[in-house]
């Protein structure tokens, strides 16, 4: 509607322009400012109009939106914008689902009174999860990572999208992720070393078991993550485990991590050209210029590399660029396609899992009584990772995982409770329709993953505690589903042909870590006031959600492995 008063107006400008010109006076004001002078003003005049029409009187009176349920108060201008700013990514919406009587929408105003509509219902999620050709990712959301990513499976969309997900989705059958478990467990065991080294060095009694040390465990998940990935995506070893400042991690860090860069680059896209605002000539720029190259520029030599030996004839790795030669139409997709997926395999991967990894320990500390359970499984099913001799120091299988209920339905109550993604956001391509309601075309679409995976209706009575029970079954044996009743609120990975192709490898890596971690070392919040998760401050403006500042925790031997 906005777009068609606004020919209208330029219409009528024009217009008056002419009579001005063509009929006006010989003299007084519009004789003294001319032709050109007269359009400017009836132009400026024009924009203030429409603005004041486009971003407050449309929002607020006029879009058919206004007829759902809406979320109270706001700024006539910024409608909710200050209460998003100030929570996490995905807070807002999670509680304004449950606080504003709906029946499947929501309404509400971002910044300058954007349109937004969070949907409540299985029913409005599986429409938008199986009519993929009439949505796509707002542009902000491509602009956080899009320089490295380019257009992988995360950010492509439409018949580009489904090429890909078909070329690339035999790399991700069960028998390859199997195969990746002694890449999983060499890099958990290397991990799990140089934090028990750091352990026994930082005590004030030289090389005591039981006084503890305090880390940071986002820096550490972030490190584990990003050597594991790099290890089982482009069979490389960027060394962030045992350096943080390591080529690779650092420039990866520089370019994907979560910063107040990509907050305000990507509010600019909102608003101004992509272009634009990718020359602007500040620090957030510059960092992306000079990383991006680096690793994108690694990633081409690693396939090359691969290629030659796969002409060779000796190509044997298990990784995901070896396996992209093992079948027809991946070994013969474009360069820069096969670059591109790469690089969404180890961003989404490693955010994925690092954030997940953070949040399990949260959840640890939080129920202690579930570390002594997973301890016990853990050193039941798993080697010693501190083990050195051959025989202790074995790998670990599929098999293992499949034999540690407890770790599985922690892991998966985890990924319930605290999604690293928390929300996913679309937008509609034309005006649609979405279980009876008209969604004009460019609303944003606001699926809250974390608030549909605590709702009752779907998840039970106890949806709104952290309970790992619902994922076992009365005989011990973990249950897939957790007892919810329509798998559009079971969000974690997503639903439809836009659903994560490497859930399981996630899953996967994730319960190695922890049960490592876990079998190793006891854990105990520095800060007693997070002991509440209301206290706990969630990032704004990246996809995932982990602690704004950081999460210190104290980390303590436990004798017995």
């Amino acid at each position: 509607m906005a777009p068609i008063v606004w020919k209208l107006i330029q219409i009528a400008i024009v217009g008056a322009t002419y009579a001005v010109a063509r009929y006006g006076p010989d003299e007084g004001f519009t004789a003294r400012v001319g032709w050109l002078g007269c359009f400017s003003i009836l132009e400026s005049i024009a924009l203030f109009g429409y603005f004041i029409y486009a971003r407050v009187i449309w929002p607020l009176y006029l879009t058919p939106l206004t007829k759902l349920p809406q979320v109270k108060g706001g700024s006539w201008l910024n409608g909710h914008f200050r209460d998003i700013f100030m929570n996490g990514t995905g807070e807002c919406e999670r509680r304004w689902m449950y606080q504003v009587p709906n029946e499947g929408f929501v309404y509400y105003r971002s910044l300058l009174n954007m349109q937004r509509v969070i949907v409540t219902s299985p029913q409005a999620v599986q429409h938008i999860a199986t009519h993929t050709d009439d949505f796509k990712k707002p542009s902000p959301a491509k602009a956080i990572a899009g320089k490295v990513l380019g257009e992988g499976l995360v950010l492509a969309e439409l018949d580009k999208h489904r090429h890909q997900r078909r070329v690339f989705m035999p790399i991700f059958a069960p028998q390859h992720i199997r195969e990746m478990f002694p890449i999983f467990w060499g890099k958990t065991r290397e991990v799990t070393q140089k934090l028990t080294q750091h352990v026994l060095e930082s005590q004030t009694v030289p090389w005591s078991k039981s006084e503890g040390a305090v880390f940071e465990i986002g820096n550490w998940s972030s490190r584990a993550a990003l050597d594991i990935i790099g290890m089982a995506t482009l069979g490389a070893d960027f060394g962030s485990i045992q350096d943080e400042d390591a080529p690779m991690a650092t420039a990866y860090r520089q370019s994907i991590e979560p910063s107040r860069g990509h907050v305000a680059h990507a509010m600019l896209k909102v608003f101004i050209p992509e272009w634009y605002v990718d020359m602007l000539p500040d620090k957030w720029n510059s960092a992306q210029d000079n990383a991006v190259p680096i690793i994108r520029g690694e990633f081409r030599r690693l396939l090359r590399e691969r290629r030659l030996k796969e002409a060779e004839k000796t190509n044997t790795g298990k990784d995901l660029l070896s396996l992209c030669f093992k079948y027809a139409e991946t070994a013969n997709a474009d360069e820069e396609d096969t670059i591109d997926q790469m690089a969404t395999f180890l961003a989404a991967g490693h955010e994925t899992i690092s954030v997940g990894i953070t949040w399990s320990i949260y959840m640890l500390c939080l129920h202690p009584e579930w570390q002594p359970i997973l301890r016990e499984e853990a050193r039941r099913i798993f080697p010693d990772p501190n083990a050195e001799d051959e025989k202790n120091g074995a790998g670990v299988t599929s098999a293992d995982l499949d034999n540690m209920p407890m770790m599985q339905a922690f892991t998966h109550e985890v990924l319930r409770w605290l999604p690293p993604i928390p929300q996913n956001m679309r937008e509609p391509l034309r005006d649609v329709v979405i279980d009876g309601v008209l969604i004009p075309k460019g609303t944003w679409i606001v699926v809250p993953f974390k608030g549909l995976q605590r709702d009752t209706r779907f998840w039970g009575p106890d949806a709104g505690v952290f309970n790992p029970h619902r994922f076992l079954n009365p005989d011990g044996t973990f249950k897939p589903s957790g007892g919810c009743t329509n798998k559009y609120t079971n969000l974690s990975f997503f639903q439809g042909s836009r659903s994560c192709v490497a859930q399981g490898f996630s899953k996967a890596e994730m319960a190695c870590i922890v049960g490592a971690w876990v079998g190793r070392f006891n854990f105990e919040l520095v800060d007693p006031e997070l002991h509440d998760e209301e206290k706990m401050p969630i990032t704004l403006g990246s996809l995932s959600s982990r602690p704004l500042h950081g999460l210190d925790v104290k980390w303590t031997l436990v004798d017995g492995w």
